[in-house]
């Protein structure tokens, strides 16, 4: 694991792109089989989010193409701050369940806060929709992560284009 800190919350620090990434599908001898997902994956300073958090538990990121386009638009408003998180205390899902997207399978977060012209992103967690709890002691040496908000909100939208195929703002 890594560790990135900035000596200030509002130093812009951080920098925030999105990589297509697939998660493979398997058929098993038994029938059962595990569907493939195209994402974009949330790269920090060169480092994959992904590879870190979500591969472990086996799950993609909130801008997976093969999900409800309309879910997906709502996610990415929610790491704007343009909507209300999906999960209590300000937290708002990053990567997801890889089968469904249901928060219920768990979910990996984050508290999202804009600091002037800065937008972070800290307090990495595990959770699901219903239990109250929040696994934090897995995730503590990751983030906190400072983004300039101007190319921050460029960065995604641009990636809810690529996921969508439809120009949202």
């Amino acid at each position: 694991m890594w560790h990135y800190t900035s000596t200030r919350e509002t130093n812009v620090d951080s920098l925030l792109e999105l990589k297509p990434e697939i998660r493979a599908g398997v058929k098993y001898p038994d029938g059962s089989w595990k569907s493939e997902r195209h994402f974009l994956d949330f790269v920090v300073n060169g480092e994959s989010l992904w590879k870190i958090v979500g591969q472990a538990r086996d799950m993609v990121s909130v801008l997976c193409s093969e999900y409800d386009l309309n879910e997906t638009t709502k996610a990415v408003h929610r790491l704007l701050l343009r909507e209300q998180a999906d999960l209590p205390d300000n937290r708002r899902s990053l990567f997801i369940c890889s089968e469904c997207g249901n928060l219920g399978c768990g979910t990996i977060t984050v508290v999202v806060a804009k600091h002037g012209g800065a937008i972070v992103w800290k307090n990495f967690g595990y959770e699901n929709n219903y239990e109250d709890h929040v696994l934090l002691d897995e995730y503590g040496s990751i983030g906190p992560f400072t983004f300039n908000a101007v190319e921050y909100e460029r960065t995604l939208l641009d990636g809810l284009t690529r996921v969508t195929g439809e120009p949202k703002s």
